[in-house]
This record gives C-alpha cells, sequence and structure tokens, in this order.
C-alpha cells in the first residue's frame, strides 16, 4: 500500500510493505521526468523521548549520495545532510532532537489525511 503527493515541482511517497509492518519507504524528488529520487527507509518503533519514532535504516539523496546504510550513517553529517535535501514537510516529521529518527503518527497522519488535503487544494 502506498500513497503519493504532489507539492509542485516534487513529489513525496510513501510506501507500507506488507511482509514488513514496522517499515515506511519513503521517496522523494522532482517531477520533471528524470526519475531521480531520494529514498529513506525508516524501521522499527522505539519511544525517543514522548514520541515513538522510527530509525532511518537507509537514507538516499536525489543525486545517489548514501548517507545511512543498514542503520549506520555513512558520513558524519549524514542528519544535517538529510535535513537538507528532504522536501519541507518531511522535515517537520523528524524528530526535533535526532533528525535520523521519525515520528510515525505524524509520519502516518501525514500520508493518511492527504486525501481531505487533496479536497481543500492545499497540496495539489
Amino acid at each position: 500500500m502506498g500513497k503519493r503527493i504532489k507539492i509542485g515541482s516534487e513529489f513525496i511517497s510513501m510506501t507500507y510493505p506488507k511482509s514488513k509492518p514496522w517499515m515506511r519507504e519513503i521517496y522523494f524528488g522532482g517531477r520533471d521526468g528524470t526519475g531521480k529520487h531520494g529514498h529513506i527507509s525508516a524501521s522499527g518503533a522505539m519511544v525517543v523521548g514522548e514520541v515513538v519514532s522510527a530509525e532511518t535504516w537507509y537514507a538516499r539523496t536525489i543525486e545517489g549520495i548514501e548517507l545511512v546504510k543498514n542503520g549506520s550513517e555513512v558520513t558524519n553529517n549524514a542528519s544535517q545532510l538529510l535535513s537538507e535535501c528532504i522536501p519541507q514537510p518531511l522535515r517537520e516529521l523528524q524528530h526535533p532532537e535526532k533528525p535520523l529518527f521519525w515520528n510515525i503518527g505524524s509520519l502516518d497522519s501525514f500520508f493518511s489525511s492527504l486525501k481531505n488535503l487533496f479536497h481543500n487544494n492545499i497540496i495539489s
């Protein structure tokens, strides 16, 4: 199952693999016909502060630069680079103090509420 939104010249999509309900596969990129896209795999469910979060298991920029692989940062500044390369709506779903963690409830709510956003012309 997956959901996809368009924000101006960008897209963001998220899939939930049926065989791995703890995973969220997030893709983002330009709607320019090149097919280039970033990819984030968020996995698990743990409490970070007061938020149920999933950790970034894999992250790749639109340019194909791997930032996180098998749950380990590939570069020293992976958190910063990830925050800089993702679309604004995704930045708001990162844990405020730990950008490699994602608020699962907010992430799921964001994508499940898209139907209402489309009808209200907020996102097109």
